[in-house]
This record gives C-alpha cells, structure tokens and sequence, in this order.
C-alpha cells in the first residue's frame, strides 16, 4: 500500500467543496479522509509539520472535458496555483502521472465552439465541475454501462520537486503581486511541467503502449 512505499507521508486526498453537499456521499467522503480542495483547507494541511502532504488533481473539471481513450492531455498550462501554495508553505512538489486513467471510460467529446462544448463550459461555471458524456460496461454485457472497463490504471511518481525557504517579503498574495513571486511561481511550474514531461517520455513506452496521441499540455497561459 501507499504507506510502505511512502512511510512517514500522512497523504490527504482533495476534492471539489461541491462534492460535500451531495447527502450520503458527504459522510463516505470524510470517513476516507478525503477534503475539500481550498486554499485554505492546502494550508492548513501542510503547516501541520513533517510528513503533512495533499494529493491535488491539478487540471481539475476542465481536464474532465479533454479526456478520451488513448490520449495524455494534461490541463495545466494556466495552472499557478498550486505552485504557490507550495512556495508559501515550503512543501515540495511531487508530479505524479496515472497511464490508463482515461481508457477506463469511453467519453464523446464535443468540438470547440459547439453547443454542446458551450453548455458544458457553461455547466462548469455555474456549478464548479464539469459533466463530459462517458459510458463503460454493465454487470452483464461489456459494450454499455457506468461500470468502467477492465484496464489497469498504473500512476507513477517522480522525483520531489524541492522549493526554497520563502522570504517574508514574498509571502502569501505577493507571489502573485510582485514581478519577483511571479518569476519565482513560473520557474517553479515550469520545472514541475518538465518533471511531468520527462516521466511520460520515460514509461509511454511500457504503460502507453496503445496511445493515439502524445501527451499535450492545455490550457490559455495567464500571467499570474
């Protein structure tokens, strides 16, 4: 399990804040230990000393609607975020890379600028998350169901990502507000970029075998 292969590493896995206001689901959430996705609930976490660590999905609802059997494409181009939590709490950065995750449904995928794309996008702005069309297999037939396929998911994990002690004077919002945090976060996400690139080049070959595509960055870059 997790906690031989990570001994010392007190793991929190995050979600959506959406996904506490469903009834029943709420309570299974919290029995697993798994928490809402805020900036705060980050901090909180991680100040908490040695061995506190978060799971983030970092391309979050956007990346849901990018997904398709075969494809890598990695919503985390416009995604800064997570590297300032990071910095702010001198939390090391880990990539982490799931192969197979996106063959265990098959998804329709709407083109840019059509009305189903639209309403989706639309979906994902009212309500936080997104909602692609996804089918896999049924109990007794294997062409159509919510099951999902029988495909291995294999997540590889590279190596930490060390960050620097912050000053006083980059701390908390002036990561964001001054040309100096700034540079700092993008040196930061890029490098985590290139760790990510590097595992899939490394095991595409073993775990990616039956890819239609390579992987893709997406997402609009945005200057903080």
């Amino acid at each position: 399990g997790f906690s031989r292969k990570f001994p010392g590493i007190n793991l929190k896995l995050m979600t959506l804040e959406i996904n506490f206001y469903i009834p029943f689901l709420r309570e299974l959430w919290l029995w697993m230990g798994i928490v809402n996705c805020s900036k705060r609930a980050c901090n909180t976490i991680l100040q908490k000393g040695r061995g506190s660590s978060i799971m983030l999905v970092v391309g979050g609802a956007a990346e849901s609607l990018e997904s398709a059997p075969g494809t890598y494409r990695l919503n985390v181009n416009s995604r800064k975020g997570f590297v300032r939590v990071a910095l702010d709490n001198g939390a090391n950065l880990v990539p982490v890379l799931a192969f197979g995750e996106n063959d265990a449904f098959s998804t329709h995928s709407f083109d840019e600028g059509s009305t189903g794309r639209w309403l989706q996008e639309e979906f994902k702005k009212r309500f936080g998350f997104a909602t692609p069309i996804f089918y896999g297999r049924g109990f007794a037939n294997k062409q159509f169901g919510l099951m999902p396929h029988r495909t291995p998911i294999i997540a590889v994990v590279g190596k930490p990502i060390k960050v620097p002690k912050l000053p006083a004077h980059l701390r908390g919002d002036k990561l964001r507000s001054t040309p100096e945090g700034r540079a700092l976060v993008l040196e930061y996400h890029e490098k985590y970029i290139a760790a990510l690139k590097a595992l899939y080049d490394k095991y595409k070959n073993r775990w990616a075998i039956n890819r239609c595509e390579s992987l893709l960055l997406v997402g609009n870059q945005r200057k903080n």
